[in-house]
Order: structure tokens, then sequence, then C-alpha cells
């Protein structure tokens, strides 16, 4: 007759977890430490992710930029900029822009925005991926950008020629506008600017 006292528990129940251990080991013996530690000992684990990253890190540079340092397929112009300190108001605008030179057709999209002595300039692909930045302050300027397999036209061109286009000073000649176009023959390309939206910001 089974004892209902409780008293021979703890006998039965460990008997059970005897036999229950050795069904286990002998059905899957060494489960129960590959499944602790799948990828081996933290340690190990540690150095696995991190090769892993650096491969991927690896790839992704090699795709985008094809060969280190890759010179851009336009080159460096050199121009004239105004100080942000005489560029009045604050304000907010998207100009749609394309670059031509021998073999290419680059259009963009141009997020400029001013505020206080920041200017802040951010180019974006047609799917709107980001490819560069600009930042300036006074006549200083700050550049991050995709690599020249992606990007063939130095950000500070664009920046130069942007000035030309909107910030010119008092005394130059007022470009045409909307669109305006700038043929740029001593460093191989033509630019063209097109407003889609401007806002004063508060």
């Amino acid at each position: 007759m089974p004892d209902f006292d409780g008293s021979g528990v703890p006998a039965l129940r460990s008997a059970a977890m005897r036999r229950f251990d050795r069904s286990r080991a002998r059905v899957l013996p060494g489960t129960a430490a590959r499944v602790a530690h799948p990828l081996g000992t933290p340690k190990r684990r540690g150095a696995a992710a991190h090769s892993l990253a650096a491969g991927i890190s690896l790839a992704l540079t090699a795709a985008c930029s094809g060969m280190p340092f890759a010179p851009r397929a336009i080159p460096d112009c050199p121009a004239e900029i105004r100080s942000t300190e005489d560029i009045p108001g604050d304000f907010a605008m998207r100009e749609r822009v394309t670059v031509w030179a021998e073999d290419l057709d680059f259009p963009f999209e141009l997020v400029v925005q001013k505020r206080g002595r920041e200017l802040v300039l951010v180019g974006l692909s047609p799917l709107g991926a980001k490819l560069f930045s600009v930042v300036q302050v006074g006549i200083e300027t700050d550049v991050v950008a995709l690599p020249a397999a992606v990007l063939p036209i130095p950000p500070l061109n664009v920046l130069r020629d942007l000035h030309r286009f909107r910030f010119a000073g008092p005394n130059a000649p007022t470009p045409e506008r909307d669109p305006a176009v700038f043929d740029r023959a001593e460093c191989g390309y033509s630019i063209r600017f097109e407003s889609s939206s401007e806002e004063p910001l508060r």
C-alpha cells in the first residue's frame, strides 16, 4: 500500500532522479555540457564574436572603397567661401544637385541648415543614404564622407559651389537661380543646383 505520510517521498524522488540521469546519459551523452557552452568558454566566445565583427567590417570597407585611399573622380577644386558670421539669418533648405563629368552623371539631394555660426550640409543619395556631411563654423570646416567609389565629388567642392550659388558676397555677380548651373571647367566638372524648399528657423 502506498505511503501517504510523506516519509518515503525523498527516497523515491532520489531514486527516480538517479534513473533519469542514467537514462539521459545513455541517450545523449555529454549533451548538458554542450548546451551550457555552445560556443566554448566565455573568453573563447568573446574572441569569436570579435573576429566575426572584424571580418564584417573589412568586407564592408572593401565593398565600399574598392581600393584604400582611391582618388575621387573629380579633383579638389579650391575656391573662397564666406565666413558663416557673414551669412545672415537662420534657415533650412533642400537642393536637388546633379554633378556632371566625363562618363559621370551623379544626382543627389543636399540638405542645408544654418543656425547661429554653424552651417551644416548633408548629402543624400536618391535612396536616402547619407553620402557626406560638412560642418562650417566661421571659415573652419569638418568633413565626414563615404569613399571615392561611392562619392565621386569632394564634399568641400559642393560647399564652395553652394556658397557661389547661395551665399555670394554683396559685390559678387548674382548667379542664375533655380536652377543654377556652374561650369567648373578648370576642375573637369559641372554642377547644377535646383531649390526644392527653403524656410526660416526660429
